[in-house]
């Protein structure tokens, strides 16, 4: 019976890896995800035409969206240019409305992650969500970065809760450059690691994160902030070459959004 067992989970994992888009007959290629935090400007001004041209799609977790311009009748550029990012088939995705980190990473008391109780974070993250809708009314459910990679509300871990709600199917986590994916079956959905790529990396550190997820043959989920602005920033040279880089070994990586592909390797 145990060997019945064993031999079921192979078959099941075989067939996981042979499934990927465009793959069929051909071993699994790596899963990267570009997964970018905070709708920062640059995301509008830099990295999204450049993962325009490269014809590459991405996840942007959004907590600051602009709704007001500086003339009346103008739209907002901000909204337009998310509205426009929803449109050619990038991931708006959920990063709470105020962006609550713990107090002792420089947040205000009144603003700081201390002071919520689980209805307040949860009414954010409702309400975060009704605004997403309104810039991209054709997604229905929505993934989830946690705020500084913090899941806690003191001792309380509300990552189950905000899924039990019905509120995010799929949580965004922290981690380290080491956080390559493998292991798809005991992965938490709500908890998935990521390198949250640090101030100043370079375009051959991107590549070699790259190539431990084509040599595990897992999933790489890159955390970027600022491009070529703001903080944690990578130039925009070094992204515009990594994304070149991706766009030439398309037999190696499967570059896709964060849901999409947690979507892929849940299904079971």
């Amino acid at each position: 019976m145990k060997t019945v067992f064993l031999l079921a989970i192979l078959l099941t994992t075989s067939a996981l890896a042979a499934a990927q888009p465009g793959h069929a007959s051909q071993p699994r290629r790596a899963i990267i995800c570009l997964t970018y935090d905070d709708g920062l400007p640059s995301h509008l001004r830099t990295v999204l035409p450049q993962l325009d041209s490269a014809g590459l799609k991405a996840t942007f977790f959004l907590n600051a969206i602009q709704g007001a311009s500086t003339a009346v009748g103008e739209a907002s550029p901000a909204v337009a240019g998310w509205t426009a990012a929803a449109l050619r088939g990038h991931e708006l995705a959920n990063h709470t409305l105020f962006h609550a980190c713990p107090e002792k990473l420089g947040w205000p008391k009144a603003l700081a992650v201390e002071s919520y109780t689980e209805e307040r974070m949860l009414a954010e993250i409702s309400t975060q969500n009704a605004l997403l809708a309104l810039l991209d009314p054709r997604r229905k459910t929505r993934s989830f970065a946690f705020p500084c990679n913090n899941f806690l509300l003191g001792a309380t871990d509300y990552a189950g809760l905000i899924r039990q709600r019905g509120l995010v199917r799929y949580g965004r986590a922290g981690g380290t450059r080491a956080s390559v994916v493998t292991d798809f079956w005991g992965l938490d959905p709500m908890k998935v690691p990521s390198w949250m790529v640090e101030e100043g990396t370079s375009v051959q550190e991107l590549v070699a994160f790259a190539e431990r997820v084509r040599q595990a043959g897992g999933l790489g989920i890159y955390q970027f902030h600022g491009v070529g602005a703001e903080f944690f920033r990578v130039s925009a040279s070094t992204h515009r070459a990594f994304l070149a880089y991706l766009k030439a070994h398309p037999d190696a990586y499967w570059v896709t959004t964060f849901s999409e592909a947690m979507d892929f390797v849940t299904r079971k």
